[in-house]
């Protein structure tokens, strides 16, 4: 009988005990081979990030970290990675369980950059001590040529100018 009236109160106790997670960020997600996927996170000098991604499948994942915004993906189109990447990451992991372990230098955005290299599809869980992760999608809209701007704003004041005097002689 008495075991009856301490069941109440000790599950009142489990529902009101939060459940703590040493990790702040948890993104799911399931990807194919060759697709990257990214996030961005703004950080102040001294602040330790943590990412930790483990898979369900036998996916090969690889973890990259930016000081600088992308503005490639640095995949190559066999679904290989552009050597490129390793000299640009500021950090990065090609383990099993890819896992960066970083004090940044400077207050500023970073970017992480996960991608999927083969055996997929497969399914991932990035895990950050950091809660402000945010997903970001890389735009591949090439931004505006300067020179073909300046050119272009010439060559339209240039034949506004020549009909405007063409005109002015008419009347």
């Amino acid at each position: 009988m008495k075991r009856k009236y301490l069941t109440v109160p000790i599950l009142a106790l489990m529902v009101l005990v939060p459940i703590v997670s040493i990790f702040g960020f948890e993104y799911p997600d399931n990807i194919n081979d060759g697709i990257f996927v990214f996030f961005l996170i703004d950080l102040e000098e001294g602040e330790n990030i943590e990412i930790n991604v483990t898979h369900t499948g036998d996916g090969n994942f690889t973890l990259f970290l930016f000081g600088s915004r992308p503005t490639d993906s640095y995949v190559n189109d066999d679904k290989t990675l552009n050597p490129i990447i390793f000299q640009v990451a500021l950090n990065y992991s090609i383990d099993d369980n890819p896992y960066i372990n970083y004090t940044v230098s400077q207050s500023k955005i970073y970017y992480i950059e996960l991608i999927l290299i083969n055996n997929g599809p497969d399914s991932f869980f990035l895990k950050s001590n950091k809660d402000k992760l945010t997903r970001y999608y890389l735009p591949f809209i090439p931004g505006f040529q300067v020179e073909l701007l300046i050119f272009s704003l010439f060559l339209t004041v240039g034949l506004v100018l020549i009909l405007y005097k063409r005109r002015m002689r008419t009347i």
